[in-house]
């Protein structure tokens, strides 16, 4: 894009650039860059696509599925950046947050249940999605939908959450001060 396009472009989003996501509200803003993010809920990722497809929203945050891949492939959008760690076959060039300011945004894929679940089956639960996730099928569906595998059974990945996410905004610059030392 030539400084003409792009300042066009700026011009068309001088209020800020509207960002689409599915849910409740953003995760990250762009205070390190003094970008101003206009954040737009919706209530599903196709409803984002659609709408930065038709130029309702400047910013697309999701994950690549099925759905997005022909659209990188005609060129109608393109990675900007990845937000977690592990990368698309084929697009490996693009950098992610973890390489351009260290650090990333999980996308944590859990199965959750309700409080009180027995000791023993939460055991039973975690020893049957160990050997599901390694199953030849399942690993195919996850390769069809772009979805990295990174397993944690329930210790491991409730240690991550409360060792990581905490801290996730300082890291971002979205708040002051320090509660890493990592930051």
């Amino acid at each position: 894009m030539g400084q003409k396009e792009s300042d066009g472009w700026q011009n068309r989003h001088h209020g800020g650039l509207g960002s689409g996501l599915s849910g409740s509200g953003p995760l990250a803003g762009g205070k390190r860059e003094l970008v101003e993010f206009t954040y737009i809920t919706f209530k599903s990722s196709s409803e984002i696509l659609s709408a930065t497809l038709g130029g309702h929203v400047a910013l697309y945050g999701s994950t690549v599925d099925p759905a997005t891949v022909p659209y990188l492939k005609e060129g109608r959008l393109r990675i900007l950046t990845y937000l977690g760690t592990e990368k698309i076959p084929g697009y490996e060039s693009i950098p992610s947050l973890q390489e351009l300011y260290g650090f990333s945004i999980p996308n944590l894929m859990a199965v959750y249940g309700p409080n009180g679940i027995p000791e023993y089956a939460l055991r039973k639960l975690d020893e049957g999605i160990a050997k599901v996730i390694k199953d030849p099928d399942f690993v195919s569906a996850m390769n069809r939908m772009y979805t990295p595998i990174v397993y944690m059974d329930r210790v491991q990945l409730n240690r991550y959450v409360e060792e990581t996410l905490p801290f996730l905004p300082y890291r971002m610059g979205l708040r002051e001060g320090s509660r890493s030392p990592n930051n």
